[in-house]
């Protein structure tokens, strides 16, 4: 295994720039494992994950090439916190929700190009957006915010909305419908529109087990005609396909189950305690989940400890890894990323620069992409923002 730096001297000529954010790109090459007999998915397949089998991994012995974009920081593009990233069109769509509370657009280069929608009650306008879409079949934008979906030309001009009965959070849009992930008090987790917002069907009833949230990412689009669907800390995906969802995958980790019924019945505060002081002792919860045709990639904790899952669907071969098994010699600090969504090609990162333990350790990753001091003190003096990673992995 090598690192292919044959394309970084055109990258070095686009990160020059100070006040920019970064983009990384990079593939993972070759198998982690040799299990005698590796899960090859198809259909409805259990995933087990080996809770006491991690692998002791260097990264640099699994990436072969990467690349940096830095997006262009400006009064009208000060990003707080990634919720999403979406690409289209040779141009980059940032959701920060809590920050600029807007979606931000860059061209591939990094600069920045406009914000869609704005702040307020009005027309055209949002509190805090939640989630958006890009509709390819129509060149339309559209955001979900107080309750309404937005649309906007992907020039940021405002069209029109319609507006939801009910407290949806993420949604996707798939065959003429409109699919939410539901929080709050609600009988159904997932409730499925026409494009007008009028219910059709719900799905995955709470039974009376009311859950503020929704797992991050709930949804993930496939290239096929069905989306899949991670409910919060539950540990089967399920497939929303013909306006019916069914049980797509169950992730199996064995005697360190996720104890749900027991969870469940606890007072409602005790459960808020459970969670933030992270007493899952020896029992696994699904943070993070993406899928696409080649690739499942789960992040889990278990006793308060992040632990890494990335399994090929076709050969079987996979990576498994904690912090503490990790010898990571190309971004120098595990905890400072967390996945935000993927596509075909690609899983998104976004990076934390305040993360870092010190100044030496985020200096030697910025240092995997230049070798102008210049620039990367220029970099080293802008850090307030997150750092974005694309990851192609050929595992």
């Amino acid at each position: 295994m090598f690192i292919n730096f044959t394309i970084l001297n055109s990258i070095s000529k686009m990160i020059k720039s100070q006040y920019k954010y970064i983009f990384v790109l990079f593939s993972f090459l070759g198998g982690c494992s040799n299990d005698p007999s590796p899960q090859i998915l198809s259909n409805i397949t259990n995933v087990k994950i080996p809770v006491d089998k991690l692998q002791t991994i260097k990264l640099s012995d699994v990436i072969s090439e990467y690349k940096a974009i830095k997006l262009e920081f400006t009064e009208k593009s000060m990003i707080q916190s990634v919720r999403k990233v979406l690409c289209y069109k040779n141009q980059i769509y940032v959701l920060d929700t809590f920050g600029s509370k807007a979606v931000l657009v860059f061209n591939m280069d990094g600069s920045f190009v406009r914000r869609i929608g704005e702040s307020g009650r009005g027309p055209g306008q949002y509190i805090l957006p939640q989630d958006f879409e890009i509709d390819s079949d129509n060149n339309i934008i559209e955001i979900i915010g107080n309750r309404q979906v937005i649309k906007y030309s992907l020039t940021g001009k405002y069209l029109n909305h319609f507006t939801i009965n009910f407290t949806g959070i993420n949604f996707v849009k798939k065959g003429g419908d409109y699919y939410f992930a539901v929080s709050g008090k609600e009988d159904f987790k997932v409730i499925c529109t026409d494009l007008q917002g009028r219910i059709q069907h719900s799905y995955v009833p709470t039974y009376g087990n009311y859950e503020m949230g929704v797992a991050f990412s709930c949804f993930i689009p496939q290239t096929s005609d069905q989306i899949l669907y991670r409910p919060l800390r539950r540990d089967t995906i399920y497939s929303v396909k013909n306006k019916s969802i069914t049980p797509y995958r169950i992730i199996d980790f064995g005697d360190y189950k996720f104890d749900l019924e027991a969870y469940n019945s606890l007072p409602r505060l005790e459960q808020m305690k459970f969670i933030k002081n992270k007493k899952n002792i020896n029992q696994c919860i699904i943070e993070n989940y993406f899928e696409n045709s080649q690739y499942v990639h789960i992040t889990y904790d278990k006793s308060g400890k992040l632990y890494e899952y990335i399994l090929n669907k076709t050969t079987g071969n996979y990576c498994h890894f904690g912090n503490e098994t990790l010898n990571d010699d190309i971004f120098w600090q595990a905890e400072a990323k967390w996945m935000t969504g993927g596509n075909e090609e690609y899983i998104y990162y976004n990076i934390e620069p305040y993360k870092f333990e010190s100044i030496s350790k985020l200096k030697r990753f910025l240092e995997g992409f230049t070798e102008d001091e210049s620039s990367i003190q220029a970099m080293l003096e802008e850090t307030s923002n997150p750092i974005l990673l694309f990851a192609k992995y050929k595992i």
